[in-house]
């Protein structure tokens, strides 16, 4: 049932890349994404094996893709899927996923497993195990892949209005997303790039409803997202202390939680034992915990049943994984980096558990 609902989720989180519209495609209207990308570089990979690629298709769905026509994106891939086409599905793929040091938190399972074969083949510069590890793959899972690897590619995307203001260190952002620097590829860095903000976007939402959890509690929950090192967003909660006893000691010293500095470049750790329970009909958390070394709980942080917004939901149903920082005394943003800043922010990134 997770799995399925986890499904459903990831395709509402393709909105922003697909778009909505279908008026062309139910007239039959046909119509291009100009200017078409230049793909040659997918000749320069090595998940091709050689084979011929088709470098029309792929500029057409990437073009699709920057701008957002979900009819020209459905069309397009069910043709990539194609027995004669999973040559150039490999090198759409390869191109970001055999360079890039992760696939990102919500990339599908399929995805993740294939992604060493790429790296593999960048690094050795043979792409034959790479290549029939695709011509394998189920029609679903080749979808799985090359959803993935478009929201790569469709990072390049750019308006009409956006084309003409292509500065330098737009192009720089862009790439960041992209996990690259434009080093990387032989481009300058643009002026003053070192002095780009090193500290993690954090946003928050509004309080879980009876986010204080059971009577006596010891802490209120606030939840907001933070931005990866690769740019993507992981669901967060901040710990607000309602107890005496509840603050950075204990966090520290029961929990085990380790500081953070609030830095991207310095994010913390999984720690599989700490967990966050969440039921899914009601889209609500129910229990923060901590299990031993049988899977026992040994430590209940926190226990209620906190509504969820929904947002922030459909986030933690991609990711699975949740970072949870405090103690701070506010949901405010600012607040949380001064005191992450001052040395006073412990945090662990923890699994998600629905039932």
């Amino acid at each position: 049932m997770v799995k399925k609902h986890g499904k459903k989720q990831r395709t509402r989180a393709k909105a922003r890349r697909t778009g909505a519209g279908h008026a062309s495609a139910a007239a039959g209207t046909a119509h291009e994404h100009l200017p078409l990308p230049d793909m040659d570089v997918l000749t320069s990979v090595p998940h091709g094996a050689g084979r011929p690629l088709d470098l029309g298709l792929a500029a057409r769905l990437v073009a699709a893709c920057r701008t957002a026509c979900r009819p020209c994106q459905t069309s397009l891939a069910r043709q990539m899927r194609l027995p004669e086409n999973r040559a150039t599905l490999a090198a759409l793929a390869g191109s970001p996923f055999g360079i890039l040091p992760t696939v990102g938190a919500f990339a599908s399972e399929t995805t993740r497993a294939w992604a060493l074969l790429a790296r593999a083949a960048t690094a050795e510069r043979q792409g034959d195990v790479a290549l029939a590890a695709v011509v394998a793959m189920t029609e679903s899972q080749a979808s799985e892949l090359l959803e993935d690897a478009l929201d790569h590619w469709a990072v390049g995307g750019a308006g009409p209005e956006e084309v003409a203001d292509m500065r330098p260190e737009k192009i720089a952002d862009m790439l960041r997303v992209l996990g690259l620097r434009p080093e990387d590829l032989g481009m300058e860095p643009p002026e003053g790039s070192e002095e780009a903000d090193p500290y993690a976007d954090i946003m928050m939402f509004k309080e879980f409803s009876d986010s204080k959890g059971w009577v006596g509690g010891d802490y209120t929950l606030h939840p907001g997202f933070v931005e990866l090192p690769d740019g993507r967003p992981l669901p967060l909660i901040a710990f607000e202390p309602g107890a005496d006893r509840a603050g950075l000691e204990d966090l520290r010293a029961r929990c085990g939680w380790l500081p953070w500095n609030g830095r991207a470049d310095d994010f913390p750790e999984l720690d599989v034992n700490w967990r966050v329970r969440a039921r899914i009909g009601a889209q609500a958390l129910e229990e923060v915990a901590h299990t031993d070394a049988e899977g026992w709980d040994d430590i209940r942080l926190w226990r209620g049943e906190a509504k969820a917004p929904h947002d922030w939901w459909d986030l933690l149903d991609r990711a699975e994984h949740v970072l949870l920082c405090g103690p701070v005394t506010s949901p405010d943003p600012h607040a949380i980096r001064t005191t992450a800043q001052a040395g006073q922010l412990t945090a662990v990134v923890a699994r998600a558990r629905f039932s």
